[in-house]
């Protein structure tokens, strides 16, 4: 009878602890599985970012040529725009890091119709988990693949961003120059490109 408590007594002890095993993987993993929030009620595109590439000096695949200076902390200078199928697209944003963008860690990007209506965002965290040291003066390429809503599907829109604090409401960088880009939102957004989804 003893023996067999013993061994009760062990399978109840492997299982608590696979259990432990299990909350501590959940309470490491799980913080970091988080869905980017939009600061818009639209709808957001579901993005997969692909990469965040960094360049001595710019790369030679840009589609769109420009330069956006948004407080001379960043600069963006390009956008490459490609249609994967009916449903995807993938986009290219190229930047040049000037300054620390301190909170202004966020790029939002809006796709309007040609009334300025909101019909889907692709917020997301500017090259995530790359030090101020390692992007200064550099070339940045951030990659991702973007699902086109359905609401949005056969519509021509407008790309439009601007660098922002990711807080309700939150600031957002000032545009100091814009050559080849149209400005709106108090001189915070700049249009850069028009696709036809």
């Amino acid at each position: 009878m003893i023996s067999k408590i013993l061994v009760f007594l062990g399978k109840i002890e492997k299982s608590l602890f696979l259990l432990v095993v299990l909350l501590l993987t959940c309470a490491i993993v799980l913080p970091g599985c988080t869905r980017e929030k939009g600061s818009a009620p639209e709808t957001k595109g579901e993005s997969r970012g692909i990469g965040c590439a960094i360049y001595d000096r710019l790369p030679g695949d840009i589609a769109k040529k420009f330069e956006v200076n948004f407080e001379n902390k960043i600069k963006l200078v390009g956008i490459t725009a490609n249609r994967q199928s009916q449903d995807k697209f993938e986009v290219s944003y190229y930047w040049q890091l000037k300054d620390n963008l301190g909170k202004f860690t966020n790029v939002y990007v809006h796709f309007t119709d040609s009334g300025n209506n909101v019909l889907f965002q692709h917020d997301h965290v500017f090259c995530p988990k790359r030090s101020f040291e390692e992007l200064k003066d550099k070339f940045v390429k951030e990659t991702y693949i973007i699902d086109i809503p359905e609401t949005a599907k056969g519509k021509e829109t407008y790309m439009k961003l601007g660098v922002y604090v990711p807080e309700s409401s939150g600031p957002r960088l000032k545009i100091e120059s814009a050559d080849g880009a149209v400005l709106d939102e108090k001189n915070t957004r700049a249009s850069v490109e028009k696709i036809k989804l």
